[in-house]
């Protein structure tokens, strides 16, 4: 089962119980810049690194081990910005389905990059073009969709 038909999977099981899927997002500050995923073929130029929050984690915990899973970064919790809430579409076994989303934003700051450097686990980035860039505080409010989409605050 590749990556995405366990993500479907998943979020068949939750839309049949009700529930939300919960979901962490982290700003990773470096310095005076952040740091984030440029994905080709988004509907916008940057995303945050984060994913699903497993049974059993907090939020903090969560963000810490996406964090070394997508970025290979260790990092330092801050705050939580904002929790979002939104719905997605998903398809399973030929079925259509919305599932309710929950999102935490969270602020975190960059320590180190650990020694292995491959992005993505478990297939998670195959087929695309992914990369870790910095970029301004500007650049990220006007360019991540959280930011853009949801006014999720900085401060």
């Amino acid at each position: 089962m590749t990556y995405y038909e366990q993500k479907a999977k998943l979020a068949y099981e939750l839309y049949q119980k009700g529930l939300p899927f919960q979901k962490v997002y982290a700003a990773v500050q470096k310095g005076d810049k952040f740091l984030v995923l440029k994905i080709q073929d988004k509907k916008f130029k940057y995303s945050l690194s984060g994913g699903g929050i497993d049974e059993g984690e907090d939020v903090e915990t969560a963000i810490k081990r996406e964090l070394m899973e997508e970025m290979n970064a260790h990092v330092e919790f801050v705050k939580e910005l904002d929790v979002i809430h939104y719905v997605h579409t998903w398809r399973y076994e030929g079925k259509e389905f919305d599932v309710d989303y929950e999102a935490h934003i969270v602020l975190v700051n960059f320590l180190s990059f650990a020694k292995k450097r491959k992005l993505g686990l478990d297939g998670e980035f195959d087929n695309k073009n992914v990369e870790i860039v910095e970029i301004s505080k500007e650049e990220m409010l006007n360019n991540v969709a959280e930011f853009v989409d949801f006014g999720v605050k900085l401060d």
